[in-house]
């Protein structure tokens, strides 16, 4: 009787045991099923493909995509409005070498002419044309998200560089030392795209109102802004536009309608 009740109790343990192991590794293969679930994608600011893992409960909110922000319609409107601000829709003017950039405004001898177009939303990229010439664009491949700015030698015409400072994923370290190295003869054309004052310090804001902006410290997250401006200049220069970032107002979503600014700047003696 003895041996029955030990080879009993013996069966019992042996099956407890097993019940354990396999739970057990339940346990495992639903948390390793878990943590390998399939990765979710989402915008980040420092990268368009930015991978998240599912465990950490992202909810739909935070998966909005910024490209779908704005209306589609809109932004097939916008691209066809920028054009026509530049001159391409415009079948009853013609086109003369002397005016390539479709300014309006004619120039004197001592002046220089030019244009500048912010960016439309996070969708289309800002233009910057100077004395005939289109110097950044998006056909150039040298504008992007940011602060874009045309360096000029105001005494000459000449194009020396072309920056564009993101100052949403970077603080203004860059676009300080840049602002401070400028010359007396060198002149700057700025143009906003998307963003470009999120992080812009009020160091920054103001070394622009040294070289002759009057709207620099008011620049807020998503603000438009176009401005000339250098060393040598008047201030205010009186060559700056700005239209703030306003959700009641903005012509698309949660951005501002472009500015197009245009025209005749004094040579620098």
């Amino acid at each position: 009787m003895a041996v029955r009740s030990s080879v009993l109790l013996r069966f019992i343990l042996t099956g407890i045991i097993l019940f354990l192991g396999w739970y057990t590794l339940k346990l495992y293969a639903d948390l390793f099923g878990r943590l390998s679930t399939k990765n979710v994608k989402i915008k980040d600011p420092e990268s368009k493909s930015a991978v998240i893992s599912s465990d950490n409960r992202i909810s739909d909110d935070d998966l909005e995509d910024p490209d779908d922000l704005i209306d589609k319609n809109k932004i097939a409107l916008a691209d066809k409005e920028w054009d026509k601000q530049q001159g391409l829709f415009q079948p009853n003017v013609k086109k003369v070498s002397k005016n390539p950039c479709s300014v309006s405004t004619a120039c004197g001898s001592d002046e220089f002419s030019f244009k500048i177009i912010t960016g439309a939303a996070n969708v289309i990229g800002p233009s910057i044309c100077f004395n005939g010439s289109i110097i950044m664009k998006n056909s150039l491949n040298n504008v992007d998200r940011g602060m874009n700015i045309a360096l000029i030698n105001g005494r000459t015409g000449e194009s020396l560089k072309q920056h564009v400072f993101d100052l949403y994923s970077k603080d203004s370290t860059e676009v300080k030392q840049f602002l401070k190295d400028l010359k007396e003869e060198e002149i700057i054309l700025v143009s906003t795209s998307d963003d470009a004052a999120f992080k812009l310090d009020d160091e920054a804001k103001q070394t622009f109102a040294n070289i002759g902006s009057a709207h620099a410290k008011e620049l807020g997250f998503r603000d438009n802004w176009v401005f000339v401006g250098g060393a040598s200049m008047k201030k205010p220069s009186g060559f700056e536009q700005i239209i703030k970032n306003d959700k009641e107002k903005n012509k698309y979503g949660d951005w501002p309608e472009a500015i197009t600014l245009e025209g005749c700047l004094p040579k620098i003696r």
